[in-house]
């Protein structure tokens, strides 16, 4: 399950939040995005390259998806999944993106290596017979806190500050990931 919404969360310096439960280590259970209109209303973000990056990169998230790059001054990739200070061609998924949700999910993929020019994976054919949607966090779970307090342990932050990962474990393979793109 993927929840999303956007409102004025205010001046608390993120643009865009997503935030991923992860039970046993291996499944996504369940998601949610967040899109700060107080920043969305501000010049600089109110604009469609803007939203569409943002919304497209924190629902590339709950999927799975990964960055193809995170430094925002080198050239753009091509994929709402790469930092840029200028998301003209960057507000929508590329092929890598879409080898690498096959990579996630195909059983066909399995232990083949797709590659594009900007990104590689090894498919690991992950198909369940049983689900895992739905399946509960312990108690004390971060899924919609709306601030870093609750996210957990700052885990990865990129070299300009823009962004970051944090990680709150709860034991047992389960945790929480929250990915930021900060304003």
């Amino acid at each position: 399950m993927v929840r999303g919404g956007n409102a004025s969360y205010g001046n608390n310096g993120w643009l865009g939040v997503a935030g991923i439960s992860i039970t046993g280590g291996v499944h996504i259970t369940k998601a949610y995005v967040k899109l700060n209109d107080y920043y969305f209303n501000q010049a600089q973000y109110n604009t469609t390259p803007w939203r569409n990056l943002v919304s497209c990169q924190e629902v590339g998230h709950t999927f799975g998806l990964d960055h193809q790059d995170t430094n925002f001054s080198n050239a753009n990739l091509g994929t709402c999944m790469d930092y840029t200070n200028d998301p003209s061609t960057n507000q929508h998924p590329n092929t890598g993106d879409y080898d690498e949700l096959l990579c996630i999910y195909d059983p066909a993929s399995a232990g083949k290596t797709l590659s594009t020019e900007t990104h590689s994976c090894t498919g690991t054919g992950h198909l369940d017979s049983t689900t895992t949607v739905r399946a509960a966090l312990p108690s004390g779970s971060a899924a919609d806190a709306a601030g870093a307090s609750a996210w957990g342990r700052e885990v990865a932050r990129s070299t300009d500050g823009r962004t970051s990962v944090f990680v709150r474990d709860f034991g047992a393979g389960n945790q929480q990931v929250t990915y930021v793109i900060w304003a």
